[in-house]
């Protein structure tokens, strides 16, 4: 019976509460700074006179960086030891920071931010990593619970942050403030972070490193363009196959290596293995709300950047709420139950989301946003605990990895997919309601009347039309964009509906031997112990 109570770092350190704190704030910085520059994109682009695909890169470049570094956390982890490397990535990152605030041209803020994702593609795994190794598995939800609101909140309060300090003060501003953050930080990491045991006989597997950096950058890349550029694109097809190719010879190559960079050996454990696939399942049906709600909200309803977040604000608070009390619940009942209720929620409320107009009420969406965001909250944390749960210790740093490189990847795949699903559709219905528009339908005869009014205004009968005819093409490529935007909504509902018929299938005798015998031990005595 290996693996007891006695194997994690609680027992061994004096302020797990601290060691909690120094992490989570690490990972709220780096997942910040995911969306913290969006808004302040066409600032830059007029601060160093660049194009904006020039300036782009500004995003594309720190995701791609991320993407590289996160699946090779697990090995460095376990190469140099999760405290030296979470020091690293923090300072990379605070480093990447001053450099990116103080950046003079766009070749300089894109390199910079490459620096910036070094350290931010590596803190999230090595932190996920630490948590795993200071809490049993009979503790980990109420800290998970914790440190997932640094996960759902940050992205949220990212846009709104950024919006203020653009309009009111300066965007070199959202670099500076994770300077004095990340210094705090680093004293305290310093002075009072565990010290936590690793190999160090491990050689460095240069094909594994190959085959991740050259696979997970082009599959990445390629999805990245499928916006863009459609999925017919020789560049876009030829990076995502370059990609797909690289990553199945690393997992044929890793699977026959002793000590190999990325340990897919991890997917031999069922609950792992379920929480991957139903992790990214949600993963891919949250963008519709992240990805698109921004996009109607400015574009269709006419808010500014700065109303839509504050808008999108009472969500992240909610999942922030829920995340904690998900947590406790998950100590005591387990994450099927949670993933049940949760799952359910976002599958009822996501439908609602395929019935937005370009006349629906702000409120209304706010609400459906809000709870889409709170069931969220009550199931994505708890899945991925538990998915980790029964990986014995030697396998932590490496299922952190292989858990957050599938997010990094779900997540640049629904992107693609979905904006690949709405631009499709919202050119199907145009076209449809574009061959209604005949002088004897509503909208012809809405054309009809503008060219009146703009008659009567002084335009001459042939600009009335054209001006009339360019005014009706606009509300109705607003209707199909809607109307678009609501068939992605159904397909989201469909993976959402895929991932609760999953989550009953969901649980293990083990995992369920850990919560149990929490209630029963008297306080202190060890856990039931993790059989590898």
């Amino acid at each position: 019976m290996e693996h007891a109570q006695h194997e994690y770092e609680i027992s061994r350190m004096k302020s797990p509460g601290l060691q909690v704190f120094i992490i989570v704030l690490g990972v709220f910085m780096a997942v910040l700074d995911t969306s913290v520059v969006n808004v302040a994109i066409p600032t830059m682009e007029n601060a160093f006179n660049a194009t904006t695909t020039q300036i782009q890169w500004v995003l594309t470049g720190y995701m791609l960086m991320m993407g590289v570094m996160i699946p090779i956390s697990g090995w460095l982890t376990d190469r140099f030891g999760a405290k030296h490397l979470f020091l690293f990535a923090l300072t990379v990152f605070t480093l990447g920071s001053a450099l990116c605030g103080a950046s003079w041209s766009t070749g300089s803020i894109i390199t910079f931010r490459l620096i910036q994702a070094i350290g931010g593609g590596l803190m999230m795994p090595v932190a996920q990593a630490m948590i795993f190794r200071i809490f049993p598995p009979d503790r980990r939800g109420s800290v998970m619970g914790i440190f997932g609101i640094s996960i759902m909140v940050a992205p949220a309060i990212g846009p709104t942050l950024s919006g203020y300090l653009v309009e009111y003060a300066s965007w070199r501003l959202i670099f500076y403030l994770n300077v004095p953050i990340g210094i705090i930080e680093l004293i305290l990491g310093l002075m009072f972070m565990h010290e936590f045991a690793h190999h160090t006989s491990q050689r460095f597997d240069k094909w594994g490193f190959t085959l991740s950096t050259v696979g997970f950058f082009s599959l990445l890349y390629g999805l990245n363009n499928v916006a863009a550029d459609g999925w017919s694109s020789p560049k876009v097809f030829g990076f995502v196959a370059l990609g797909i190719i690289c990553v199945v010879s690393l997992v044929i190559v890793e699977l026959n290596m002793e000590h190999p960079m990325i340990d897919f050996r991890v997917f031999g454990d069922y609950l792992f293995t379920m929480s991957t696939i139903i992790g990214g399942l949600i993963q891919i049906a949250l963008f519709t709300g992240i990805f698109f709600l921004p996009i109607y909200l400015q574009n269709i309803v006419g808010l500014s950047a700065m109303r839509t977040g504050l808008l999108m604000m009472p969500a992240a608070l909610g999942s922030a709420v829920m995340m904690p009390i998900a947590g406790r619940l998950f100590d005591r009942i387990g994450a099927r139950p949670l993933g049940i209720v949760g799952l359910a929620g976002m599958t009822i409320v996501t439908i609602g989301f395929t019935r937005l107009s370009p006349a629906t009420s702000v409120g209304h969406v706010q609400w459906l946003y809000l709870f889409r965001q709170v069931a969220m909250g009550l199931t994505m944390m708890p899945i991925m605990t538990a998915g980790m749960n029964l990986l014995p210790p030697r396998l932590i740093s490496q299922g952190s990895a292989v858990s957050n490189t599938s997010r990094q990847v779900a997540s640049s795949l629904g992107v693609a997919v979905l904006t690949s699903i709405l631009d499709q559709r919202e050119k199907f219905h145009f076209a449809v309601m574009a061959q209604n528009v005949t002088p004897f339908t509503p909208q012809g005869q809405d054309i009809a009347r503008m060219v009146q009014a703009f008659e009567a205004q002084g335009m001459s009968p042939a600009h009335a039309q054209v001006a009339a005819v360019a005014e009706m093409s606009g509300v109705l490529q607003a209707h199909a964009f809607v109307m678009g935007m609501n068939d992605a909504f159904w397909v989201a509902a469909g993976l959402t509906t895929v991932a609760f018929v999953l989550v009953l299938f969901f649980g293990s005798k083990k995992e369920a031997a850990i919560r149990a015998s929490r209630r029963l031990k008297p306080k202190g005595a060890a856990a039931v112990p993790v059989m590898e």
